[in-house]
Formats: C-alpha cells, structure tokens, sequence
C-alpha cells in the first residue's frame, strides 16, 4: 500500500489512517493565488500553526478517508510526483503522521 505523509496531525484529517486518491489537480501558485480560505484548511495543524506554502507550482490531491470524511493536500509539484500521483489513482493510501 502506498503511504502520504504529513508532518504534523492535521484537523482536516479527521483522524483516519487510509484513503483514496480521487483526484490529482495542478495549481501555479505564481499565476493563480489560492484563495486564504483553502490555506488556511490545508496548512492549519491541530497545535493551531500554519505550514509556510510558498509561491510556486503545486498539485492539488483530493482523497477519500477510510471515514468516508473527504481531504485534500496540496503538495510541491514535480513532474516525477505528478507522474507517481496519477498513476495512484482510485489507490489507497496510508496516512502516515510523522513522529506517531
């Protein structure tokens, strides 16, 4: 089973230990600003701190938890990533918190 990591507990994840990848979508952050509501859900960790997301080109990845509770990352896009990422799709993953 292939595994996504995330640095720090994050409340958007609800807990769950695996997921489906649903969707894979490209953001250039130098052409299109997020929106600060989508920043502050995906970089928001439960000890109340932001993850810096700086300008740049990154990928979108949409999962579906294991209770059934939807989530998304957005992740530094290369093209060997998005390449490994859409050809995990409708895989499951396991949600690794690092340092659990």
């Amino acid at each position: 089973m292939s595994r996504i990591k995330f640095s720090s507990d994050y409340p958007k994840l609800w807990k769950q230990k695996s997921a489906f990848l649903i969707h894979v979508g490209r953001i250039d952050r130098d052409y299109f600003p997020l929106p600060q509501e989508l920043l502050d859900y995906d970089t928001l960790n439960s000890n109340n701190e932001y993850y810096p997301l700086p300008r740049g080109d990154y990928l979108q990845l949409v999962f579906l938890g294991d209770k059934r509770i939807p989530f998304c990352t957005i992740r530094r896009r290369t093209p060997q990533k998005e390449d490994y990422y859409r050809s995990k799709l409708n895989q499951v993953f396991e949600i690794e918190i690092m340092g659990e």
